[in-house]
């Protein structure tokens, strides 16, 4: 008899789980951050550095792009990414690479939320005029 009772107990409890009149739907929480895009344009003098700041809003990659640089247009420059420098102007960069410009990112890193800098400098190759360049990063 105690057999029958848990059993009918045991039905009771799995049909209340599985009622055809329950519409429930479970959501699960969307994860995806939205990629923002910023460009930083200008010229490079000779031995010179320039920096440009951005904020990630949350985590995720960072990516940097060195589109153009000239002239000439197959100029090796200096890219880098970091943070702010606490003491003063400029970038105290946590990676760099000497890259010519192209149309995928020469640098791609995982990045916290919070504010960071990318950094073009001359390695040497500048003419007396300068270099132009444009930069496209992206970051959450």
């Amino acid at each position: 008899m105690k057999t029958v009772a848990t059993a009918v107990l045991v039905s009771t409890l799995l049909a209340a789980g599985c009622s055809s009149g329950n519409n429930q739907t479970t959501t699960t929480p969307s994860t995806t951050t939205s990629l923002t895009t910023e460009t930083f344009t200008s010229i490079v003098p000779p031995q010179g550095l320039l920096a440009h700041a951005f904020t990630a809003a949350a985590a995720g990659t960072v990516s940097v792009t060195l589109t153009t640089a000239g002239p000439p247009p197959t100029i090796l420059m200096g890219l880098g990414l970091g943070v702010p420098n606490p003491l003063g102007p400029g970038c105290s960069l946590t990676m760099s690479v000497n890259t010519a410009a192209g149309s995928t990112p020469q640098i791609t890193s995982a990045a916290d939320e919070g504010t960071y800098c990318v950094a073009i400098f001359d390695i040497g190759n500048a003419p007396p005029t300068g270099v132009d360049f444009f930069i496209s990063i992206t970051h959450p």
